[in-house]
């Protein structure tokens, strides 16, 4: 069954079975049988192609693939204490944060966290606050730190600390250093080119803070960009306060029993965090 289910979801994720199969190492036939399979044993259809060759998931295939990332979170979990010797049982945590967050907040935090790391197995994962966000949502991750002010009915949020975003670098540069599309930074970076009426000449698209401002110190490019990141001879343009934005903490609403003691340590942490 379990094996079913992992099936299931890479195929709900990536919307095809041949994709799903390259993804879990098995042939397509394999993947159209365990899942032909899994809609036998639940008597109902949880996929279903339209008119373009695509996988859809029906209601019932939605539901259960919210079911199923709990299943086998838990199943994962048990396996681990069951082959373990007693003594060196750790229960998985993982941790995902923004690039802002990760540079500000997070190695704060895990030095906090240390106390608990004989008991606690933390992975720690950097992406922009969009990927976090589906992430957390398909429960590959426990705990995300986003600067986006993303919305899920899914997940809870808890606001905490501010970050103030400058226009830095060499203001006759035609080089602007961009983030990614779906990061927060390029959300206020966009704003900012439309309220000025600026149209880049050239632009140059890096999924790293710390790039950017190495490249920035070298005399290289204009950008927008969290003013904490930046070293003081950078030369810089305060905005308004539309470029003051606040952090997340993105927690499951069903959080697993096992990780409250982090839930609550990261939540004390960050509710006394200050920029």
């Amino acid at each position: 069954m379990f094996k079913q289910l992992e099936t299931f979801c890479a195929v709900y994720e990536t919307r095809n079975f041949s994709h799903a199969a390259e993804q879990l190492f098995i042939s397509q036939p394999t993947v159209s049988t365990q899942i032909k399979q899994l809609e036998a044993d639940l008597q109902t259809t949880l996929l279903t192609r339209n008119g373009r060759q695509e996988i859809v998931p029906t209601a019932s295939g939605q539901l259960l693939y919210q079911q199923a990332q709990k299943l086998l979170t838990t199943w994962a979990a048990t396996k681990t204490a069951v082959q373990s010797p007693r003594h060196l049982v750790k229960v998985p945590c993982r941790i995902g944060a923004s690039h802002t967050t990760g540079r500000l907040i997070l190695p704060t935090l895990l030095a906090n966290l240390s106390a608990v790391s004989d008991r606690f197995d933390f992975q720690v994962t950097l992406a922009n606050s969009a990927e976090i966000l589906t992430a957390m949502s398909q429960h590959k991750l426990d705990f995300g730190l986003v600067e986006k002010p993303l919305v899920t009915d899914q997940l809870n949020r808890l606001p905490f600390g501010h970050d103030e975003l400058v226009h830095a670098g060499d203001f006759a540069s035609p080089l602007w250093l961009l983030r990614e599309p779906n990061s927060g930074v390029r959300h206020y970076t966009n704003a900012f080119l439309k309220a000025r009426n600026i149209q880049p000449a050239q632009v140059m698209v890096i999924h790293s803070n710390q790039i950017i401002a190495d490249l920035l110190t070298h005399g290289i490019g204009q950008t927008i960009i969290s003013r904490h990141v930046l070293s003081n001879e950078i030369p810089i343009e305060q905005l308004s306060a539309h470029y003051q934005r606040q952090f997340f903490l993105l927690t499951n609403t069903q959080p697993a029993a096992a990780l409250r003691p982090v839930q609550t340590a990261i939540t004390q942490y960050l509710t006394t965090w200050s920029d």
